[in-house]
C-alpha cells in the first residue's frame, strides 16, 4: 500500500515536471527566445540603472577596483617577463661565451613606441662576464641620429665584426666600444608584430681566433632575439592596457 503511494506522488512530480517544461516551450514558441534574452537584458540594464541611482559611487568603484586589478596583474606579468628577458641574455652570454649583451629598445623620448617613427633608444636589459663593468647607462636615451650604425642593422638585420669595421660607418659608436675594450661584436634586430623593437649586442673584449664562428654567433642571437621579441611583445601590450 505504502509502494503504492510512493508511485503515484512520483507519477504526479513528473506529470508537474512535463507540464511545467511544456508551457516553457510554449512561452518560447509563441515569443521566441530572442524576445526573451532582449526582455531579460532590457531588465538586468533597468535594475543597473536604479542600483546606480540609489548608490551612484559604486559603479565608479567598482571600476577603480577592476582598473587597480588590471594594473597589478600587468605589472606582475611585467616582473616576470623581465625576469625571463635577464635571463635569456645571460643565456647567450654562455651559448657563445662573449663577455657582455646588451639589449636596446627602441622608443620616442621616454616612452615605448606607438605608431611613431623611433627616435632614440635605450639599455634596458644586460648580462656581464666576471670582471666586466656594465655600460648601460652610457646608452640611455640615445638618438638614433648620433648613431648611423643602427641603419646597418635595420638593414641587414645582423652584423658580425670587428670594431674596426664600423670605423668608417659610426665613429662615435666606434670610439664608445673601444673605451669598453670591445675588440669585436654582433649586432641583431628584434623584429616586433608590426615594428622593429630593440637592438640585441653581443660584444667580446678580447680579440677573435680563428675557432671563432660569426655563423655560429648569428644562429643563437637570432634564437634569442625570437624569445626577446616575444616577451618584449608582451611587455608592450601590458604598458597599452594597464
Amino acid at each position: 500500500m505504502e509502494r503504492n503511494i510512493n508511485e503515484h506522488g512520483s507519477i504526479n512530480h513528473m506529470e508537474k515536471g512535463l507540464k511545467w517544461l511544456n508551457d516553457a516551450l510554449a512561452i518560447v514558441d509563441k515569443y521566441k527566445i530572442r524576445t526573451i534574452f532582449k526582455a531579460f537584458f532590457v531588465m538586468t540594464l533597468i535594475a543597473a540603472f536604479i542600483a546606480f541611482l540609489k548608490n551612484p559611487t559604486w559603479i565608479f568603484e567598482q571600476y577603480d577596483n577592476w582598473k587597480e586589478k588590471q594594473h597589478t596583474e600587468a605589472l606582475e606579468q611585467r616582473l616576470v617577463n623581465n625576469e625571463k628577458l635577464h635571463i635569456s641574455c645571460e643565456k647567450l652570454l654562455y651559448k657563445v661565451q662573449a663577455d657582455r649583451v646588451l639589449v636596446l629598445e627602441l622608443h620616442n623620448g621616454l616612452e615605448n613606441a606607438n605608431g611613431l617613427p623611433f627616435s632614440k633608444c635605450s639599455a634596458t636589459y644586460e648580462a656581464l662576464e666576471q670582471n666586466i663593468k656594465p655600460v648601460a647607462e652610457q646608452y640611455q636615451n640615445v638618438n638614433l641620429s648620433l648613431m648611423p650604425f643602427v641603419n646597418t642593422v635595420f638593414e641587414k638585420g645582423y652584423w658580425c665584426g670587428d670594431v674596426e669595421e664600423i670605423l668608417e660607418i659610426d665613429k662615435g659608436l666606434y670610439y664608445k666600444m673601444k673605451a669598453n675594450n670591445t675588440e669585436h661584436f654582433a649586432a641583431c634586430l628584434i623584429e616586433g608584430v608590426d615594428k622593429p623593437l630593440a637592438l640585441l649586442f653581443v660584444t667580446f673584449t678580447e680579440p677573435v681566433d680563428s675557432t671563432h664562428s660569426c655563423q655560429y654567433i648569428r644562429e643563437n642571437i637570432r634564437h634569442i632575439a625570437l624569445e626577446q621579441a616575444l616577451l618584449l611583445e608582451l611587455n608592450k601590450h601590458n604598458i597599452k592596457h594597464k
